[in-house]
């Protein structure tokens, strides 16, 4: 493999590496007298540096919960969804996310809890 591939590679791998789609979490708390009930969040995936060094993702806060996914207690371990881009906006109606964030952790969503 020539050195310009390897690069390509390289590159698309790290980029891929920063993109969130879906991922396993465990609930740190949950708060359901919010609208809509929100949980704080550690995700149980871990990061892996270049170097290959790993270390754990940073608590995502103030994570919203559907609402067919009931009360959580800390503890569960739960599946959350990235949208793909800034939710700070939602809204009832279609509206404009702006370029804020893409795949960003802090736009997760709360979709189903694991019976393990």
């Amino acid at each position: 493999m020539s050195s310009e591939s390897l690069f390509i590679e390289n590159l698309i791998k790290n980029i891929m590496l920063q993109i969130h789609t879906n991922l396993p979490a465990r609930v740190i708390s949950y708060d359901g007298s919010t609208k809509p009930p929100e949980a704080d969040i550690e995700i149980l995936f871990m990061s892996k540096s270049k170097s290959g060094e790993l270390s754990k993702y940073p608590l995502v806060q103030s994570v919203p919960c559907l609402r067919h996914v009931g009360p959580l207690i800390k503890g569960d371990v739960i599946q959350v969804a990235v949208a793909e881009r800034a939710m700070d906006e939602l809204q009832n109606v279609p509206f404009d996310p702006g370029m804020r964030r893409m795949f960003n952790l802090n736009d997760a969503v709360v979709i189903g809890v694991f019976d393990l």
